[in-house]
């Protein structure tokens, strides 16, 4: 890492926590994992903002919509105070989970020292941070860092021009995949969401009075790069329906009134429904090969980096945080988790909804060490139910979040481990040297 506090600062966007190693399953009771006398060393965590409102502007959104959307107390895209409070409790788990390895203390402020805390440059992720740091050292919490006057920082945003020629043809590629035409499920999906959008339920004849300005069916399909964000976006039927399915999540998380809630169209089952159009979506835009290498070759990067500090506890090039960091809290988006684990083949179910990365979820990073001196590498991800969101449960070990332990292709250690020399093999190989930059800035 290069000297100085502005560049430990401007890198330090993950969270290497001490983290339970899950089991199989996807609902532990308690987080505490059992590895023999293998001691928790360090833990990556990668993590979204919480609950926000649209990103559109309401003006925006009603006209794809027959009936005006609800309003927000909040502007687009920002974190709401129901958002934070559910980011908190999610700290507080975090917090427990981290004692039961004897990693950290179950309470006081020691610990806060060793945390470093880094967030992309909006609203909602400094706040997240922010949440996080409170839930997890209540009375004590550490500094939220991030790159100052709003910049885009590439830790979570690669800029578009690094798409180089061997990429080029992405988006015609992606616009095959994308087409409705070619998926029947997906069009009666997308044929549901034109009805709630018209006023009508969902799998009924529907004739509405009015129609929208902008119909979700509007031909012809467009695949275009990004001028800044995502590098690619796809303006078609299933990029609208993800983010409006995205929207509607957005709104039974917050604890609208159901009647609010796709106008009353939208139960959880139906919600359920719409958000696979968002997982598609998101395996076109986010967990392509040639897409996933541009956006999170520079994100995997530091991760391994920083993990590679952990074994070798002095400070290494291009990690992230002050080497005697246990916790270092990295506050970024779903396009960020969607990446990095398209890059080492990672999938997972959780609250019965397969590769979603919803409002709060966390990915771990687990740097563990045997008695013999060896390190080993187990992931796993974590995400409050639908349920615990809108009913803004209390987590413990009564009530755990959904999480699972994740298997890395290519590592053959046994429940989950890898070794840590092959997993810095399978990231070195699956990295894009061209994407990385030592410096966000």
């Amino acid at each position: 890492m290069a000297k100085g506090s502005r560049n430990a600062l401007a890198l330090a966007c993950l969270c290497i926590v001490s983290w339970q190693a899950p089991t199989a399953d996807s609902q532990n009771t308690d987080g505490a994992g059992s590895h023999g006398n293998d001691r928790l060393r360090m833990v990556v965590i990668l993590s979204r903002h919480g609950v926000r409102s649209p990103t559109w502007a309401q003006t925006r959104l009603d006209q794809y919509s027959a009936q005006l959307w609800p309003k927000w107390s909040v502007p687009p895209g920002e974190l709401t105070s129901r958002g934070y409070e559910l980011i908190r409790l999610f700290g507080s788990f975090d917090r427990a989970s981290l004692a039961k390895t004897g990693l950290v203390a179950a309470r006081g402020c020691e610990d806060a020292a060793k945390t470093y805390i880094w967030a992309d440059t909006t609203q909602r992720t400094i706040l997240s941070g922010k949440a996080l740091a409170e839930g997890l050292f209540p009375g004590c919490p550490p500094q939220v860092h991030a790159l100052s006057n709003n910049v885009n920082d590439p830790l979570f945003h690669p800029t578009a021009n690094r798409m180089n020629s061997a990429e080029a043809d992405a988006p015609s590629g992606l616009a095959k995949q994308a087409d409705p035409q070619t998926d029947g499920q997906q069009r009666e999906l997308l044929d549901e969401m034109q009805h709630v959008l018209l006023g009508c339920d969902p799998k009924a004849a529907c004739s509405a009075a009015s129609q929208p300005q902008n119909p979700l069916f509007q031909p012809p399909l467009a695949v275009a790069r990004a001028t800044a964000g995502n590098m690619i976006d796809t303006e078609s039927p299933l990029g609208l329906a993800s983010s409006f399915a995205e929207d509607f999540l957005l709104e039974y998380a917050e604890g609208m009134p159901m009647d609010q809630v796709g106008w009353g169209k939208v139960d959880e089952f139906q919600l359920r429904r719409f958000l696979s159009l968002h997982t598609q979506y998101f395996n076109v835009a986010h967990r392509s090969p040639a897409l996933a290498r541009l956006q999170a070759s520079n994100l995997l990067f530091h991760i391994e980096r920083t993990l590679q500090q952990g074994v070798e506890g002095k400070p290494v090039g291009a990690a992230i945080g002050p080497p005697q960091s246990k916790l270092v809290i990295l506050a970024g988006h779903d396009t960020n988790l969607a990446g990095v684990a398209a890059m080492l083949g990672l999938h997972w179910t959780l609250d019965g909804r397969l590769d979603d990365t919803p409002p709060g979820i966390e990915m771990f990073f687990e740097l563990w060490q045997d008695v013999h001196g060896a390190y080993s590498i187990r992931i796993s991800v974590a995400t409050q139910t639908l349920r615990q969101m809108r009913e803004m449960t209390k987590l413990n070990s009564a009530s755990p979040p959904a999480q699972t332990a994740l298997a890395v292709p290519g590592c053959n250690g046994g429940n989950g481990t890898c070794a840590w020399k092959d997993f810095g093999k399978i990231a070195e190989m699956a990295i894009d040297k061209d994407a990385v930059t030592a410096e966000p800035n």
